[in-house]
């Protein structure tokens, strides 16, 4: 059963979109409920009504998340590329033989 080579490169590469969105949105998830019980409980324990901490710690989380998920991003799609490149040269090799 042969398959056209664009159609599993663009299948390929709307997995990886996927997985992409997916482990991203997990890792923001993941930093900013580390920062928010972080800052919840310095406040906690040292008597701060204003839960100050809480604050600086959740405007704190964004760079961060932002910084982790551009490099999730950019870790995902180099592994898509080598995928593809895997699925061209099957598709070179067996054009080949």
């Amino acid at each position: 059963m042969s398959q056209d080579p664009n159609l599993r490169q663009a299948a390929a590469l709307t997995n990886t979109v996927g997985q992409v969105g997916c482990v991203t949105a997990f890792a923001a998830l993941i930093i900013i409920g580390i920062a928010f019980g972080a800052g919840w409980f310095l406040d906690g324990y040292l008597g701060n009504e204003r839960k100050i901490f809480t604050v600086i710690f959740m405007l704190g989380s964004f760079p961060v998340t932002l910084y982790a998920m551009i490099r999730i991003s950019l870790w995902m799609m180099e592994k898509a590329n080598r995928s593809v490149e895997r699925i061209n040269q099957e598709e070179k090799d067996k054009t080949a033989t």
